[in-house]
């Protein structure tokens, strides 16, 4: 930060000495360095405008007729005040004389040239800085995501959840229980759907919710009659809408792993997925105990660096713990 600082002070300082130089007459620095000071700040606020609020806010998000349209409102106020200095420079320093005004004041051509000219320059220079630091990001946030789907896959081979589930499978195979073939098609579908999605961006919402409820009938087996599980799902056209691929499964498996350390009390979760305005709201719910659960400590950094490398800043992350339930909530873009 104080890096970026130092740059933007260092920038105005060169963009000052520029200015006076471009605005000099004669030689006359004493004068071209006071124009530099009075006109210059026309030059600042210009350029931070354009860079830090009508780029990110218009031009980023595709609203590029809007973004042009205030680029020229911008332009056009920073000659009606280039213009009025004029005027007061006019007035109250050449007498109301055209001849007595500084040479670099009459030539309001040649002195916008000079005040923009700094301003596009600053306004390249920035987006160039943002463009790379942001493509360092995206970098970044690529390996992160696939180390955090490598632990999310690990999380979901690990030996303590297939020992689980083939001890079920035995005693099922002992009673000769018809849940048995059932049992081993969901497990069966639902490693093959880990194995193959898992490093793709975005899945449809329809194979996500499927893939969902094959992993909690898989793990019903372990909780039996503990377990109790709410849903809402109101989504249209659920084939169309895509999201990035295990998240819903990570949700459920944190809400088995932190919820049903105890095997006394009951599991209460509830899951509602609702589509509503473009927008896909997520929530998971769990009861946990209080003395085995941290949630600062839950694994979901994978989620968070999936949605932000997919939606940037386009979607909303909350957590929530509350009388003894843990709440996840997330709203992402329903496309």
């Amino acid at each position: 930060m104080k890096q970026n600082y130092f740059y933007h002070i260092l920038f105005w300082l060169l963009s000052f000495v520029l200015c006076a130089f471009l605005l000099s007459y004669d030689n006359n620095w004493k004068e071209a360095l006071l124009l530099a000071i009075i006109y210059l700040p026309i030059t600042i606020v210009s350029a931070y405008l354009i860079s830090n609020y009508l780029i990110p806010t218009y031009l980023l998000k595709g609203k590029k007729g809007r973004f042009v349209v205030y680029v020229i409102y911008l332009i056009i106020s920073a000659i009606f005040l280039t213009l009025l200095i004029n005027t007061l420079v006019f007035i109250l320093i050449a007498d109301l004389q055209y001849k007595l005004m500084p040479p670099a004041t009459r030539d309001l051509a040649i002195l916008n040239t000079v005040l923009f000219l700094i301003v596009f320059l600053f306004v390249a220079i920035n987006s160039i800085e943002k463009w790379r630091k942001t493509e360092n990001e995206k970098n970044e946030a690529i390996k992160n995501m696939a180390e955090a789907e490598l632990r999310f896959l690990k999380s979901q081979l690990n030996p303590h959840f297939l020992f689980n589930t083939m001890n079920n499978l035995y005693a099922l195979s002992l009673k000769k229980s018809d849940k048995a073939p059932e049992l081993i098609l969901r497990l069966s579908a639902l490693l093959e759907y880990i194995l193959e999605n898992s490093k793709k961006d975005l899945i449809k919402f329809s194979d996500e919710i499927k893939t969902l409820e094959d992993y909690i009938y898989v793990e019903s087996f372990r909780f039996g009659d503990r377990l109790v599980i709410e849903k809402s799902i109101e989504v249209q056209n659920p084939e169309i809408i895509k999201i990035p691929p295990l998240i819903l499964i990570t949700l459920m498996e944190n809400c088995f792993k932190h919820g049903g350390k105890n095997n006394t009390e009951k599991l209460f979760i509830n899951y509602s997925l609702h589509a509503t305005n473009d927008k896909l709201e997520i929530l998971f719910s769990n009861s946990f105990i209080h003395s085995e659960h941290n949630p600062k400590a839950i694994g979901l950094k994978n989620i968070e660096s999936q949605l932000s490398y997919i939606y940037n800043e386009d979607y909303e992350l909350k957590k929530d713990v509350e009388n003894g339930i843990f709440k996840m909530e997330i709203t992402i873009p329903a496309r």
